[in-house]
């Protein structure tokens, strides 16, 4: 069983990671089918388990940097990832990924990689296995790849490594085994050629020997130039090496001579430096000196300050007590004042409050007899509309008596009774509802001539000519609810199409068409109300099916090319094409019949005289019912005008009471500000006393900084005289110096001239006795190289040795060696390099033909561990592969292709060949021969097959049921729901695009749904949990939680989400959009759209086929072709009104709403052409401009597609 260790998926965390602000979802074990729109993040999903679990970008197929799934305007991504762990808390896996790094964390804990990667190891996860990770990418990878590629990711799928190695092994020691083949062939021919060519090159070596002994004559007389030429070295050495003594006895007197001057000139020098350092010393002390009597100076200057401070604050103080004095004599000339009044105003205080009360309760009676009259007059209206609503029905009963066509509710009544009641109370109750109901097309359509009643009976079924047509769907659910429900009647309700009348317009008739036999269509032969119209126009197409005469006989085959239904005055015929063909057509003939279902006419005379006797009697009561009405209206207009006036009086009472009351609290507050006033008024006395006491401290303080001031003085003139002193024996010992420096500077010259004749005859003396030391060192190797050394040693003993003789002797055999010379040196070393290279050879047989006879039998080794298990596994995953496609009702087998040579193991291949139709034969897997949806099929059929050889907590798999059709879609998916309880794993996570047809009731699995919030662009996540069944093992779940859980990622939004709804069969036209927007309340809170260029146009009201480029935002046309790259600039679409420019409907959202979505294709194309281009030019400049959020580096990388652009 899966999950033995562990590391089933618990929770998924991301925090800005590609499409996601910050995102937690919780999968189910099982199967969970994550469902969303395109380009909604489901594959980042997939992308965030891959990177989080250790994989590397590339398996994602999204980018290869990993900075490329961080989210725009977001420092970094976070994908946090928790595993389940059967005998301990589970593991938590982080990875955080930022621009330049990415760290991980293990349960909180920062750790290296390598940790991460034992532990995925531990729990058998495999980011790069296909079984388990599939992204959708390499679905459309599987049907391209070769027969080796397909075996080599077989045996990877497999997940036993010693299989992979084995393989491996075994294409290099069949490649290094022909390498060795090829080698010992090539060497073995190198061999002959080498010996065939030495014998040609025999006669020029013999030749070459016997110019070698000129040579060694020329040698030892060379020998004997150089032992003359060494002895003339050593004399002139001995001479150099007297001169050196003689001027080195010079250079040493002058150097005494220097050095005297020079400790002459220190010690007056560190005289000069005490003086100096004395000088400096003094004036620091001045400096400091100065530093305090400016600080002196400055308190000096504050005390007179402060002094005047307190003479100022004094005057201000005096100033605001006379202030204080005029403010409280002003608070108390109020008080007074206000006192006077409030003792007038006590009498007038006693009345108001006598007054109200009286008005009080004439306001309640007034009240009460109101009430009274508006209950009174709510009876009288009641009766009055109730008998109102009576004559209307009566007068319309009337109305349809009087009228010949519709006493075609009499023969309802009779034949469809349930229909005729329903319509009865429909008539009864029409105002009841928000919108209108149309009676069925029975009683509502007008046929122009009898014999045509017998088409519209063959083309409309009995069910479609009873139905009633609503308009609204709330009428709809309310309708069928009162009649179905509640009076058990068997009636035939639908809703209007949304489709206009306008939608429903039939082909104009061609001469050509009249010519065939074509007469009409079958909608010109009635008239109905426009919903019923429109009702059998989607049903039964009335407005395409043609009418024709007899010579419609001998035209059918072309008729049925415009219509596949049509009628002749006779026959009914119809044509039908094959499915799984278009060329082959069955045709139809079915004889017209009178089935007698619309009813003929027949006369009411008396039951429309009692209709109007029923009138008279109404209009006679509802007379009654309307005067005493009147009467009421008058009376409760009196009672409202005695109202008003006593609500006016209690107002006018309440604002006096208001002023009396506003005085006391104002007398009140005046004199808690008088009281807290005169707390507050300035002592005169007591402001006197301070700033005496203020004054005579600052005098005090004065006198002391004076003195100090005249201390420091002193001290100030007593250092500048020591300075002036110091200064006058510094420039005595700075004349002395300079004397110095002058004699010192000539002895230094002379010493310079001295030691540069004498390093000249030092360097002379080197370079004669380096030049003796390399000619006896030449001499030396001479004599250890030559094999003449005998001759060389008597040479060395003779003494008598002449220079120009031997000069002269050399030059003779120079001369004869270069007469009789020829260049065969090329000659000689091409002939000793063939020889080694044919020893070469030899040994290198022997060794590759030992190499040979290792490797085939290691060869054969390793294919008896290998062949063995790997033809047992495909048989295994062929046995399954054939049984998932006889559930498909195909055929498809899987086989191991070894060539005609079985040891060829580089080119072992896996052969796949599918059957898909009962006529054709098997053929193998290849774009060329199956659609894509065939290959999706055996792609993911083929994963299923390996699943069990491989046991794994949990698998990936990503829109692979692209290109496939509903049927196979939904057997697929059967399939792997199976896979997914098989065992084999424990958890599944299949992404997919679409919604699944079909059995929706009992899904068998969890279903997160991923979209886009279209304002504030928020991701939500779905998880749709199926409903227990009575024989569940879940039947006991609280039934009080929701089976439908929403979380809403970013909880700062303040407009809901979009509620989603079921629309699985929804074409994209325009009243669908229509109706979707009106189900969402989309006109009272107005989000952005975002929607692809084909459904843009339809939101604002185009016609079909302007759903290319950007024609709702400018007049260009899709149509115009040539015009497409030749004219630049385009009109603005400044309007939306139907009938002009293209345009059909109104609007369903405003033009600045809508969203452009991105071109992927097209910033494809803006790739090509950017690889090309010179980055230094102005065109790439101006790419830039176009994308300011990319940095020149991308652009360089040609980035601009996908999640690279952050």
């Amino acid at each position: 069983m899966a999950n033995k260790v562990g590391g089933r998926i618990v929770r998924i965390k991301l925090k800005g990671f590609m499409t996601y602000d910050d995102l937690e979802i919780k999968p189910d074990k099982g199967l969970n089918l994550i469902i969303g729109l395109n380009g909604s993040g489901k594959s980042s999903i997939m992308s965030a388990i891959c990177l989080g679990l250790g994989g590397k970008p590339q398996f994602t197929g999204r980018a290869v940097q990993l900075s490329d799934f961080i989210k725009y305007s977001h420092t970094k991504a976070i994908v946090e990832i928790e595993l389940e762990s059967p005998h301990s808390r589970n593991d938590v896996i982080c990875r955080v990924i930022q621009v330049d790094k990415h760290l991980w964390y293990l349960n909180n804990k920062l750790v290296h990689q390598n940790e991460i990667t034992s532990l995925i190891k531990k729990y058998n996860i495999d980011t790069s296995n296909l079984c388990q990770f599939l992204p959708q990418e390499k679905v459309a990878e599987f049907s391209k790849m070769d027969k080796k590629q397909r075996l080599v990711n077989m045996i990877q799928a497999i997940g036993d490594p010693s299989l992979v190695t084995l393989f491996d092994e075994l294409k290099t020691l069949r490649n290094d085994l022909c390498r060795f083949e090829r080698d010992l062939e090539e060497l073995e021919s190198n061999k002959i050629s080498e010996e065939k060519m030495n014998e040609r090159l025999k006669p020029e070596i013999d030749k070459h020997e016997e110019r070698q002994q000129l040579k060694i004559e020329l040698d030892i007389l060379q020998f004997k130039r150089m032992v003359c030429h060494y002895s003339v070295l050593q004399d002139s050495v001995k001479k150099k090496e007297a001169e050196r003594k003689q001027l080195n006895l010079e250079v040493l007197k002058m150097e005494e001579t220097s050095n005297k001057l020079k400790d002459e000139k220190r010690r007056y020098s560190s005289e000069l430096s005490n003086y100096l350092t004395k000088v400096n010393e003094l004036k620091t002390e001045v400096s400091s000196r100065m530093k305090n009597l400016t600080k002196y100076y400055g308190n000096l200057g504050k005390c007179h300050e402060e002094i005047d401070n307190a003479k100022i604050n004094f005057e201000n103080r005096m100033l605001e007590k006379q202030e204080q004095t005029a403010k409280l004599t002003a608070l108390s000339r109020q008080i007074e004042g206000l006192k006077d009044i409030l003792s007038l105003k006590k009498d007038d205080m006693r009345a108001l409050k006598e007054k109200l009360m009286e008005n009080i309760k004439k306001y309640e009676s007034v009240h009460q007899q109101l009430s009274c009259c508006d209950s009174d007059l709510e009876r009288v209206n009641l009766d009055k509309n109730a008998l109102e609503y009576r004559k209307k029905f009566k007068q319309e009963e009337i109305y349809r008596i009087s009228n010949e066509e519709d006493k075609k509710y009499e023969v309802l009544r009779q034949k469809y009774p349930d229909t005729y009641t329903a319509l009865k109370w429909l008539q009864q109750n029409e105002s009841s509802f928000r919108a209108c109901i149309s009676p069925p097309p029975l009683v509502s359509i007008k046929v122009e001539k009898d014999e045509n009643r017998r088409f519209i009976e063959n083309a409309v079924a009995d069910r479609d000519l009873l139905m009633f047509v609503c308009e609204d769907k709330g009428d709809l659910e309310r309708f069928v609810k009162i009649i179905k429900h509640e009076k058990k009647l068997c009636v035939n309700v639908s809703m209007v199409p949304d489709e206009s009348l306008a939608d429903f317009s039939s082909r104009p008739i061609t001469n050509n068409m009249r010519n065939l036999g074509i007469h009409c269509y079958l909608k010109d032969l009635f008239t109905a109300p426009e919903p019923v119209m429109r009702f059998l126009c989607k049903l039964n197409r009335v407005h395409q099916v043609p009418v024709c005469t007899e010579k419609a006989e001998s035209n059918v085959d072309t008729i049925l090319k415009f219509s596949n239904l049509f009628f002749t005055a006779s026959e009914k015929i119809m044509g039908k094409r094959s499915k799984y063909g278009q060329q082959s057509m069955s045709v139809r003939r079915d004889v017209l019949i009178s089935r007698n279902i619309l009813p003929n006419i027949k006369d009411n005379t008396a039951a429309l005289h009692s209709a109007k006797m029923e009138l008279q009697e109404i209009e006679k009561e509802l007379l009654k019912y309307k005067q005493q009405y009147d009467a009421l209206e008058k009376l409760r207009t009196q009672l409202e005008r005695q109202q008003e006036q006593l609500r006016t009086e209690k107002n006018t009472i309440n604002s006096e009471q208001r002023k009396l009351n506003d005085l006391r609290a104002k007398l009140g507050q005046i004199t808690e500000i008088y009281d807290k006033k005169a707390k507050d008024i300035i002592d005169e006395e007591e402001e006197k006393n301070k700033v005496t006491v203020a004054v005579c401290n600052l005098n005090a303080k004065k006198l002391e900084i004076l003195t100090e001031i005249h201390k420091i003085v002193k001290e100030i003139l007593h250092l500048k005289k020591e300075i002036a002193t110091s200064i006058l024996y510094m420039r005595g010992f700075g004349e002395k110096i300079s004397s110095l420096e002058v004699k010192i500077s000539y002895q230094e010259k002379q010493l310079q001239n001295a030691k540069s004749r004498l390093s000249v005859v030092e360097s002379e003396k080197i370079r004669i006795k380096a030049e003796g030391v390399k000619l006896f060192a030449d001499l030396q190797a001479k004599k250890k190289s030559s094999k003449n050394v005998k001759e060389y040693e008597m040479v060395v003993s003779s003494q008598n040795l002449d220079l120009e003789e031997i000069e002269q002797r050399i030059s003779n055999i120079e001369a004869q060696i270069e007469l009789t010379d020829e260049d065969i040196a090329p000659i000689i070393a091409e002939y000793t390099k063939r020889k080694q290279a044919i020893l070469s050879i030899e040994e290198q047989l022997n060794s590759i033909k030992a190499m040979v006879e290792d490797l085939k039998m290691r060869l054969q080794e390793k294919k008896r561990r290998w062949l063995p298990p790997l033809i047992t596994h495909i048989e295994s995953v062929n046995r399954k592969f054939s049984k998932y496609y006889k559930i498909l009702k195909c055929a498809g087998e899987i086989s191991l292709d070894q060539t005609d040579d079985t040891d060829d193991f580089p080119n072992y291949g896996l052969q796949i060949k599918l059957k898909y139709r009962v006529n054709e034969e098997f053929m193998e897997l290849s774009q060329t021969h199956h659609s894509g949806g065939e290959c999706s099929v055996a792609a993911i059929i083929f994963i299923l097959s390996l699943q069990e050889l491989t046991d794994v907590p949990f698998r990936c798999i990503d829109e692979i049921n692209q290109g496939m059709d509903a049927i196979n879609e939904r057997n697929i998916y059967q399939l792997v729901a199976d896979a997914a309880r098989s065992g084999s794993c424990s958890q599944y996570f299949l992404l997919t695009p679409k919604w699944l047809h079909g059995k929706r009731k009992a899904m068998p699995f969890a279903v997160p749904m991923i979209w886009r919030e279209p304002t504030n662009h928020i991701d939500c996540y779905f998880c749709m949990v199926p409903p227990a069944s009575e024989d569940s093992p879940r039947k006991r779940r609280d039934a009080s939680k929701p089976s439908l859980k929403a979380v809403l990622l970013n909880n700062g939004n303040e407009l809901p989400s979009i509620p989603v709804s079921d629309a699985v069969y929804m074409k994209e036209t325009y009243h669908n959009l229509k109706q979707l927007l009106e189900m969402i309340n989309y006109s009272k809170y107005g989000w952005q759209i975002r929607a692809d260029l084909k459904v843009v146009p339809l939101f604002m009201g185009l016609q079909l086929g302007y759903t290319k480029y950007f024609c709702f935002l400018s007049l260009r046309d899709s149509r115009a072709i040539a015009l497409q790259y030749i004219k630049r600039d385009w009109p603005q679409r400044a309007s939306f009104k139907p009938g002009e420019m293209n345009v059909e409907h109104p609007p369903l959202a405003e033009q600045h709403k809508i969203i452009i979505p991105l071109l992927h294709i097209k910033l494809d194309l803006v790739k090509n052409l950017v690889k090309p281009m010179d980055k230094n030019e102005p065109a790439f400049k101006y790419l830039h401009e176009k994308f300011p959020r990319l940095s020149v580096a991308k652009m360089k990388e040609v980035v601009f597609v996908g999640p690279q652009i952050k």
